[in-house]
């Protein structure tokens, strides 16, 4: 292969004897297996070497199978958030901690998943990334610094570390694992805050949007031991219409409380803990909105405080939130 190149590195294993057991049934299926594995660890060890962050970029093959171009951190992505860098001196060298928080996976084409490593990676793979002169050192993981649990598995915080700072990050004679020095820990906690509570809000706002002043159609309930519930919020404007005028309110109140107690959460949580993605709900049409819209101010024509509050709220309220700019428009056409 290098005689049709000007320039490049060929690695040549031969007389391999660890790799495949002296038993094996399909010695050629083992070897692929052993080879995935080594094309999948040269894509994440040397990724940024790869997509040229470090040098010019170039190509590595794995028996003729080109070694992809991975990023961990998506960096780019519309739905993504890069927060800023920071640089942290240690003993006269220049730390760099760069946090990302990956977008929710549902949110991710298969091309993206892959880019980032596949479905399991985003599953087990989130924490501090350490780089050894652009080489990835550690792929994951926390340090003890803050206890892993599902929120904040879109977290990931890129470390690049100098090489002349190898002896107080303990880098083994491998260049495989590294240990963040104790004078580094207290900043390290400190930009971990910063990630892991807005990893936390990209599962616990998804699709909704952070507005103090939002009305939502689901109430959390806090309760001891860190408990909750959800209830359906009965302050909503159409909740509030529908009891006012139905004769049958009882019948509406147990109709509530059945849906809530009925709530799949077991189902939702294991779905979302295998992220896999959930299909968006049809978007209400212009004039969905505004039906309903006419809906609940039927149900207000006695009370014209009540209705005017409304109109001045309506961009606020779900289902309407999602939507605006439209809805200030309804609300125009309706006053």
């Amino acid at each position: 292969m290098l005689e049709d190149n000007l320039q490049g590195t060929a690695v040549v294993w031969e007389k391999l004897d660890r790799i495949i057991p002296p038993v094996s049934a399909d010695p050629q299926k083992q070897l692929d297996v052993v080879m995935e594995g080594a094309l999948n660890h040269l894509a994440l060890a040397f990724h940024r070497f790869l997509a040229g962050d470090v040098e010019g970029a170039f190509r590595m093959e794995v028996n003729g199978r080109d070694v992809p171009v991975l990023d961990p951190f998506l960096n780019g992505h519309p739905r993504g958030q890069g927060l800023h860098s920071e640089t942290i001196w240690l003993e006269g060298k220049p730390v760099t901690v760069t946090p990302y928080v990956l977008p929710f996976p549902s949110r991710l084409r298969q091309a993206d998943l892959e880019r980032a490593g596949g479905r399991e990676s985003l599953k087990t793979a989130h924490g501090f990334y350490i780089y050894r002169g652009g080489r990835l050192v550690v792929p994951g993981g926390w340090f003890r610094i803050v206890p892993a649990d599902e929120l904040i598995r879109l977290a990931r915080i890129r470390v690049e570390v100098p090489v002349d700072l190898d002896h107080i990050w303990k880098v083994d004679v491998r260049k495989t694992t590294a240990e963040p020095p104790p004078s580094l820990k207290p900043h390290l906690k400190r930009v971990v805050g910063d990630v892991t509570k807005r990893a936390r809000r990209v599962y616990t706002h998804r699709g909704t949007r952070a507005d103090p002043d939002r009305i939502s159609v689901w109430s959390r309930i806090e309760h001891r031991d860190g408990a909750a519930s959800w209830q359906i919020n009965r302050d909503h404007p159409f909740v509030v219409a529908l009891l006012q005028a139905s004769n049958g309110r009882n019948d509406i109140e147990s109709l509530l409380r059945l849906v809530e107690n009925a709530l799949p959460l077991h189902d939702i949580h294991v779905h979302l803990g295998n992220d896999l993605p959930i299909a968006d709900p049809a978007d209400e049409t212009d004039a969905d909105l505004e039906s309903l819209a006419r809906r609940i101010l039927e149900a207000l024509s006695e009370d014209q405080t009540q209705r005017t509050r409304l109109l001045e709220r309506l961009h606020l309220i779900d289902p309407f939130s999602r939507h605006p700019d439209v809805s200030r428009a309804i609300a125009e056409r309706l006053r």
